[in-house]
């Protein structure tokens, strides 16, 4: 879409930091201007830059060359690998000392990356800058915070909603799920859409005599073992908290309202049948085959996060709807989670790095990224835009950025959180498999991720 002209406040910001960048330290006394000088301005300086999604690396190309017109002495290198790849990668170069000079960071790995001296302090940038941190997201700012300092300013959000085959409830003449309601006790309209939603090879639904759970054509809904993209958001819903607090080392889910909760989605599947069998939903695949079944037209609704519109919509053959998550018995609550673009602590080039920084952290970048409907921007003011790009391919996106604006949890930010979601993880397989009771589950899934959690600190 065609975006307003400004005029770029550029040279004040960057006559700042023509002096010399900030070296490695996380000590905020130590100034940017303090540091040894880097290379001159004639010098041409290459940047790498390393993201995961193929989708979104088209916008910052599109960023990063209005980037590299205002900046001649600074070229950046854009390296994509796919999530499954990404991480791996990044900390083997880490721990080689080759890692790149920029890449995006997720709250799951910040914690180890922070306390390992892996990421640059930010503070003294942002003083020296004198970015307005007020002009973000609140919480995205404090996902990335560490002991009073930033290590990375927020490029994206996402939320979590619900997404539903617009034709598939037209032609089953059924109002569309814009206004569900869940609770662990009956499952709510949640329940009663999706077994309207649910047909077996006979036209029957569930609850109807004559109907056959093991010969279901169409499924009304999914429950599927992800935490972000489903579970999290109902523990929530149901006042059940992850974790006791950022870089906490206590998991909570084990209360008896989580187990309730838990119990609750595993009868979408065992009571009510109108989720796809349990092990169409185990960790490895259940999100996969989540988008699958929902892009064959084999089922109406599932829940997922906005990274995901750009690979579902443009794989359906159908109108994809999106709807707000069911009001729990605490209110509606989404998981609002956020990227940052970080800086390797030992980069060579930390001066360069800054300014790409705070270019890609900037209203004019996440205009161009918002603009293309590439991501949610972390600056507020400029979502619109990212909802009406959309809007032109026929697609209301709305209902995420009513849920950012509405209750949300943030994704548990602590160390070794990696290890403690294994454990959960292969817990909670064994549950969606019926193998193990939603107790039993969150007991030994508890157990073994406040073990994980106690080992890094």
């Amino acid at each position: 879409m065609k975006l307003k002209k400004k005029i770029l406040s550029v040279i004040p910001a960057v006559s700042l930091l023509t002096l010399a960048g900030c070296g490695v330290s996380n000590d905020t006394s130590t100034s940017p201007l303090k540091s040894q000088e880097n290379a001159s301005t004639s010098h041409v300086v290459t940047l790498r830059y390393m993201l995961w999604d193929p989708n979104e690396e088209i916008g910052y190309k599109k960023s990063i060359a209005v980037f590299e017109k205002l900046h001649p002495n600074i070229k950046v290198q854009i390296e994509q690998y796919p999530w499954s790849q990404y991480w791996q990668k990044l900390q083997t170069e880490m721990a080689a000392g080759t890692a790149p000079d920029l890449f995006w960071d997720h709250v799951t790995y910040f914690p180890t990356f922070v306390t390992n001296g892996q990421l640059l302090n930010l503070t003294p940038y942002i003083k020296q800058s004198h970015v307005d941190l007020k002009q973000y997201y609140p919480n995205l700012v404090k996902q990335y915070e560490y002991q009073g300092n930033i290590y990375g300013l927020p490029k994206d959000w996402d939320t979590i909603a619900i997404f539903y085959n617009k034709d598939l409830f037209a032609k089953d003449h059924v109002a569309p799920p814009t206004n569900l309601t869940w609770n662990p006790s009956t499952g709510g309209t949640l329940v009663k859409t999706a077994e309207q939603m649910t047909v077996d090879k006979n036209g029957k639904h569930p609850g109807q005599p004559g109907f056959n759970p093991n010969q279901i054509v169409q499924y009304g809904f999914m429950s599927y073992n992800s935490n972000q993209s489903f579970y999290y958001n109902f523990l929530a819903e149901n006042g059940v908290q992850v974790l006791n607090k950022q870089f906490g080392t206590q998991v909570l889910m084990d209360t008896p309202q989580g187990v309730q909760t838990m119990q609750s989605l595993m009868n979408l599947i065992y009571k009510y049948h109108v989720s796809p069998p349990g092990s169409e939903g185990t960790l490895a695949n259940g999100g996969a085959n989540a988008q699958r079944l929902f892009e064959q037209g084999k089922l109406a609704m599932y829940t997922d996060g906005d990274w995901d519109l750009t690979p579902v919509v443009s794989s359906c053959k159908f109108h994809v709807g999106i709807a707000l998550l069911p009001v729990g018995p605490k209110g509606r609550v989404s998981v609002m989670n956020g990227l940052s673009d970080a800086i390797y602590a030992k980069t060579k080039f930390p001066k360069q790095a800054w300014e790409l920084e705070e270019w890609l952290a900037s209203p004019q970048s996440e205009k161009i990224l918002a603009g293309g409907g590439y991501v949610w921007p972390g600056i507020p003011s400029e979502a619109p835009l990212f909802a009406k790009a959309w809007a032109k391919k026929g697609v209301d996106v709305t209902p995420f950025l009513t849920e950012s604006k509405g209750k949300t949890i943030s994704f548990p930010i602590t160390q070794n959180w990696g290890q403690a979601e294994n454990a959960i993880d292969k817990e909670f397989d064994l549950m969606w498999l019926n193998k193990v009771s939603p107790q039993q589950a969150l007991q030994q899934a508890v157990q073994q991720a406040d073990g994980a959690l106690a080992g890094g600190q």
